[in-house]
């Protein structure tokens, strides 16, 4: 077989994707995409196992049963010869203007800016963050409604955990937050991270740690975790720990339903829910510390 990517495509309901796309890229080590109702990884023929598609399958029918989703057909599977590699991973990433000001520009496509837009370039890689998925987009627009209600935008510091592609701390110091720390406990992420911030001189500043929150000194006056429910609610303590008194925290990566269990443990921690965004069946809800 000449060299390449094995391609496989799980289906899955859009609500549930993001969650398996987790479970899948902490199983086979690689990077994921998530396209509407599809989960799809690319593995490389030269290093992959020869049992991987058993492997792929028990943990989907492993991760369908611990979450009670139905079946929605089987997985799908192709190979992807070296050379047509780059095209097949970058088709889907276009230009994409969020919010009024920001625009995010994969480094393949060109775009002229206009007016007073803030051009961000990214090569997403296998790390999770192109601004094409709802909860990254939420995110994006929460920064920069905050930005454009405060007249000192750099007095305020600004964490994001689990940094993933850097988008959102790139994004938040092109808007003016500083100082900008984006931590990530993949260093493959982080690596890519770095490398997208040496396309983007303007967020210079951020500085990109691998490793977990709680190993982030100090306290931030907006923090934002685009994570996943569980993990959300199991880094309560954590995240709140780190948002300064009178600060602002945006929690996203949750489906409607899952807000209250979520946001529970933190109103517990002196948290009080100051509004809502959402985009489909993702949500972002934004707390503030009053303690």
């Amino acid at each position: 077989m000449p060299k390449g990517w094995w391609v496989a495509d799980v289906p899955c309901p859009t609500s549930a994707c993001d969650e398996l796309a987790g479970v899948l890229a902490q199983t086979f080590g690689v990077g994921v995409q998530v396209q509407d109702d599809v989960v799809r990884l690319y593995l490389s023929a030269d290093s992959t196992d020869s049992d991987w598609k058993d492997v792929l399958e028990k943990t989907v029918e492993a991760f369908r049963a611990s979450v009670g989703l139905p079946w929605i057909g089987a997985v799908s599977y192709g190979f992807c010869e070296d050379t047509d590699w780059n095209a097949r991973w970058k088709e889907g990433f276009k230009p994409l203007r969020v919010g009024r000001r920001l625009v995010i520009t994969p480094t393949w496509e060109s775009y002229t800016p206009q007016g007073r837009d803030l051009v961000l370039t990214l090569d997403p890689g296998m790390a999770f963050g192109t601004g094409h998925h709802e909860t990254t987009r939420l995110c994006l627009e929460w920064l920069e409604d905050m930005a454009a209600a405060e007249p000192d935008v750099p007095s305020l510091s600004l964490l994001d955990v689990g940094t993933g592609s850097g988008i959102l701390a790139m994004a938040g110091a092109l808007l003016g937050f500083q100082p900008v720390v984006g931590v990530d406990n993949d260093a493959e992420a982080v690596a890519i991270a770095k490398a997208n911030q040496a396309l983007n001189p303007k967020a210079a500043s951020v500085h990109f740690v691998a490793g977990t929150a709680e190993k982030i000194p100090g306290r931030f006056a907006v923090v934002v975790a685009n994570i996943q429910a569980g993990p959300l609610t199991a880094m309560a303590q954590v995240l709140a720990h780190k948002v300064e008194p009178g600060g602002r925290l945006g929690l996203c990566g949750l489906l409607e339903e899952h807000v209250s269990q979520v946001t529970a443990p933190y109103r517990a921690l002196g948290f009080r829910e100051e509004k809502r965004l959402q985009a489909g069946p993702w949500v972002l809800v934004s707390m503030r510390c009053s303690m």
